[in-house]
């Protein structure tokens, strides 16, 4: 049996086509990347409080990532893993890293060197690289489906 020169070329848009609409229905509401975002700088900006303040921040932080991470899933349907094989997996590795290092730098200068407003300052610049992290975890995965 042979193959028509229009059968591996209509195999290929129909794969091209599953995977736009698999790279539309991932995105998410922005307000999720948002609140995210929030909630992981403040998760450094509060090591600036007493202890029973930060654990209590914790605990609520990591309650409310998983009510977000439920919503996504509900609007979605579905739930990629962050650390999936392709580029999001460098973009998740890197962004934990660069988060890694700001986190504990912020923490020692607060707690070893005494710099009030450290874990401020910290938590701001964290809520922002999260926010663009969610946008590059995006591009990524729209890039590993080949669609730029």
């Amino acid at each position: 049996m042979s193959l028509s020169q229009t059968e591996p070329k209509q195999a290929l848009d129909l794969i091209a086509e599953a995977n736009r609409q698999m790279a539309e229905r991932a995105r998410g509401p922005a307000w999720i990347s948002w609140a995210i975002a929030g909630l992981t700088g403040g998760l450094l900006a509060v090591q600036e409080l007493p202890t029973a303040w930060v654990i209590g921040y914790e605990v609520v932080a990591v309650v409310a990532i998983g009510l977000l991470f439920r919503a996504y899933r509900q609007h979605t349907g579905m739930w990629i893993p962050g650390y999936r094989a392709g580029r999001t997996r460098w973009v998740a590795l890197g962004s934990a890293a660069v988060f890694l290092v700001i986190f504990l730098g912020c923490v020692w200068l607060k707690r070893e060197l005494g710099v009030q407003g450290a874990c401020l300052a910290g938590g701001g610049l964290l809520a922002v690289l999260t926010f663009l992290k969610c946008k590059a975890w995006m591009a990524a995965y729209r890039r590993d489906l080949d669609l730029g």
